[in-house]
């Protein structure tokens, strides 16, 4: 059982944005509402450039527009 409880936690799929949280929370004094405050931030930035990604694919032809390049992503 403890096998199998490691093999799905210890995925970076799930350890890696947890990481990031406990970073988050530590930098900011585990004030939740500025943690909140950020996180939706971040969330509004991601869906901006998702939103800003397909309406230039849809101008271009439908077609895949594999990288719009931005300031803030990897």
């Amino acid at each position: 059982m403890k096998d199998l409880i490691a093999r799905q936690l210890y995925q970076p799929a799930v350890v890696l944005p947890l990481l990031l949280l406990m970073r988050l929370m530590v930098t900011l004094d585990f004030n939740l509402a500025q943690v909140m405050f950020v996180m939706m931030l971040k969330e509004s930035q991601h869906a901006y450039h998702f939103v800003l990604r397909h309406a230039v694919a849809r101008q271009r032809g439908n077609e895949m527009v594999k990288h719009i390049p931005c300031n803030h992503c990897c």
